[in-house]
């Protein structure tokens, strides 16, 4: 089922684990035992090399992304485990986005492997790293001219499509050989499962991270992968509910604040990319307010919005970024928007930004 390519996604999320285990169930059971018989018929041992309930979540990860899904613990798990499996020389990738991606660059640095600016020369084995879209300002890159660069080097492209989703965008599809989602943003989608997924076009690239990742003991725990699969069912229907909310605050927001970053807007320097590139510009949009007091006033001031940080859940969040990441410019704030009426949300934003003042 995995491989029916002739299955759209929302059906993908539902069935691509058919016939991975034996069971009648039509929930997937949640697997517990951390060991299993000698001799089992499926060829389980050990619950850190593999066990059911992983399996099937990664059929339908693979599924979804046209590759071979290996999961971890945590995003972050996945995104080193990359690179300690790849090994590169060089990773070329853009100032900003994700902070800890580039911290786990640097704390590899002992291992040889140096940041270099995306642009920058790359050779045989080097990585190309895009986030794209970009946290938290949604900026884009062109994925297929990447794919096509790093080709002719003999290096690989890894692409972070965290924010998009495999609804909204389809890396291996556009020549990347490697995808990196967290599970614990839109994947999961309820903030309440930790984890990460690399994808991967080839089938022994998966096995290699598959390796690396029963060495380093990065194992999503059965409760964790049970979440996610339950989660991943409604991905279509979550996604693009957020992204249409998103897209109508930004428009609505956009009159109101010094600036609205979302590749829906014609302002946003990624929206003719996000028109080519993508299925939908997403869920994610940030804001700048005239002032950064405004800025850190206004989480306290929305009701419906939470101040907390991360994205993906079913709930809209609020998030003055300069708390988790000291490189963000002082007034802008990332809004991950849930699925709440959109009324609702354009009202707490009315009210709460007339509270604060300083929109521009």
């Amino acid at each position: 089922m995995a491989t029916d390519l002739t299955l759209r996604p929302d059906t993908l999320a539902l069935h691509a684990d058919a016939g991975v285990e034996r069971t009648s169930d039509v929930a997937p059971p949640i697997h517990v035992s951390t060991t299993f018989a000698a001799g089992d018929d499926e060829g389980l041992v050990y619950a850190r090399q593999d066990q059911p309930t992983r399996r099937r979540l990664e059929a339908v990860l693979g599924a979804l992304d046209g590759g071979h899904a290996v999961t971890f613990a945590s995003g972050q798990a996945a995104a080193t485990a990359a690179l300690l499996h790849l090994r590169p020389r060089r990773v070329a990738i853009a100032p900003g986005g994700y902070h800890l991606t580039h911290a786990a660059i640097d704390a590899l640095a002992p291992c040889g492997i140096e940041e270099v600016p995306l642009d920058a020369e790359v050779g045989a084995g080097d990585v190309v790293w895009l986030e794209t879209p970009k946290n938290p300002t949604c900026e884009l890159q062109d994925i297929a001219s990447h794919a096509a660069r790093a080709r002719a080097a003999g290096a690989r492209l890894v692409v972070d499509g965290t924010f998009a989703t495999p609804v909204l965008q389809q890396p291996l599809a556009l020549g990347a050989d490697l995808v990196y989602h967290s599970m614990t943003k839109f994947l999961a989608g309820h903030s309440d499962a930790l984890g990460g997924v690399l994808v991967a076009r080839d089938q022994a690239l998966a096995e290699g991270l598959r390796a690396t990742r029963t060495v380093t003991g990065g194992v999503p725990g059965a409760l964790e992968t049970w979440l996610v699969l339950r989660g991943v069912r409604t991905l279509g229907l979550r996604v693009r509910q957020q992204t249409a909310n998103a897209t109508r605050l930004a428009a609505f927001l956009e009159r109101r604040v010094a600036r609205v970053w979302h590749p829906s807007l014609p302002s946003h320097p990624g929206h003719e990319l996000a028109k080519r590139q993508m299925r939908g510009p997403g869920p994610i949009l940030s804001i700048e307010l005239g002032s950064e007091a405004a800025a850190r006033a206004l989480p306290r001031a929305l009701r419906i919005f939470r101040d907390a940080t991360s994205l993906g859940g079913v709930e809209s969040l609020v998030e003055w970024r300069r708390k988790q990441d000291p490189h963000a410019p002082p007034a802008l704030l990332r809004l991950a928007v849930g699925i709440e009426d959109p009324d609702d949300l354009e009202g707490d934003l009315a009210r709460a930004l007339e509270e604060v003042g300083g929109g521009r």
